[in-house]
């Protein structure tokens, strides 16, 4: 009994530590999968010409033909709502328009 309980010890070990690796090699199929799904319900949002115009709007400030658009500098002395924008001193978390902007402004300055 001992002696084949001897050989079947490294036999089991190996058996043990392949079923932890298919239980792990499982769970990351399906984290793949729920990925995939979020990243083909992104494609199937850009397939619709209404939101890649929201898009067009948010990301790069742009506009439909007769439209006519705002840009509006400073601020009133109470703002509407406290809001996690960028700030001059804080350009990592700007839209990267307003990055842009403001990078050219301060490469003016210097």
């Amino acid at each position: 009994m001992i002696a084949i309980a001897v050989m079947l010890t490294p036999t089991l070990n190996t058996y043990l530590q392949q079923r932890s690796n298919i239980a792990s090699l499982k769970a990351d199929i399906v984290a793949e999968q729920e990925q995939q799904k979020d990243l083909q319900n992104q494609i199937s949002r850009w397939n619709d010409p209404a939101y890649v115009k929201q898009q067009a709007r948010d990301r790069v400030n742009m506009m439909m033909p007769g439209e006519t658009g705002y840009w509006v500098y400073g601020g009133s002395s109470t703002p509407a709502a406290p809001q996690e924008a960028g700030t001059s001193a804080n350009p990592d978390s700007l839209p990267w328009v307003d990055g842009l902007w403001q990078s050219i402004l301060r490469s003016a300055t210097e």
